[in-house]
């Protein structure tokens, strides 16, 4: 088998499944020629315990699956406690504060003493560093949740797998109801932008050519 994280991290969440039904041993291989190796998944379920391994498909999709965005790194991945954050997410609950928690904490990095527990907040901490300019700037909070959502799906699809979606009650939902979008017959993710607020736009009509001191623009301080 494939030695891509996606599928140890899939088989790692399926074992203790497996091993209900009277599995004793489950190998995945990886490299090739005399490199080829075999993981026995079977005991890293032992050392792992039932918890961590069920969710380490929650903070690969999260984190680093093929079909997302990105976040943070694998080993960041791992030691933010995605026990704590992400034990029941997508399969019996969507909770979208402790999946942004969770991603802050493996963006910002294992060593973080960040107290940020969204995006926006850990986005306003960075700004205001004498450190970070604007091409370190974060996404924000509602891009986040498009985000979060998108995971969401992917997770419910993966816990799911082997279960009879032929019944209602198991039935996915189509993955327009998941983040994504259809355009031009490609499969988009949706944006989540959070527009900014009219009432906090300055819109003037000279478009930059004043020609009198008392422009409007010119008092605010915009073309001064």
């Amino acid at each position: 088998m494939s030695k891509d994280t996606d599928s140890f991290a899939l088989l790692l969440h399926l074992t203790p499944y497996f091993q209900t039904l009277g599995m004793k041993e489950i190998w995945q291989q990886y490299g090739t020629g005399w490199k080829r190796q075999k993981l026995p998944l079977h005991q890293a379920i032992s050392r792992l315990g039932t918890p961590p391994s069920k969710t380490m498909i929650k903070s690969q999709i999260l984190t680093g699956d093929d079909c997302m965005s990105k976040v943070g790194t694998k080993h960041a991945a791992v030691t933010s406690d995605p026990v704590q954050f992400l034990m029941n997410f997508g399969e019996t609950d969507q909770d979208e504060a402790l999946a942004e928690k969770y991603l802050v904490r493996v963006w910002a990095g294992a060593r973080s003493t960040t107290t940020a527990e969204t995006f926006d907040h850990l986005r306003l901490e960075n700004n205001t560093s004498a450190s970070a300019g604007l091409d370190c700037l974060l996404s924000t909070s509602s891009v986040t949740k498009g985000h979060i959502r998108r995971g969401a799906f992917l997770i419910h699809r993966a816990c799911k797998l082997l279960i009879n979606i032929d019944r209602p009650e198991t039935r996915l939902a189509p993955v327009t109801h998941g983040g994504w979008e259809e355009h031009l017959g490609m499969l988009l993710p949706t944006t989540s932008l959070k527009p900014l607020p009219r009432s906090l736009l300055i819109l003037y009509k000279c478009t930059e050519k004043c020609d009198t001191r008392c422009c409007p623009c010119r008092a605010a301080g915009v073309f001064a």
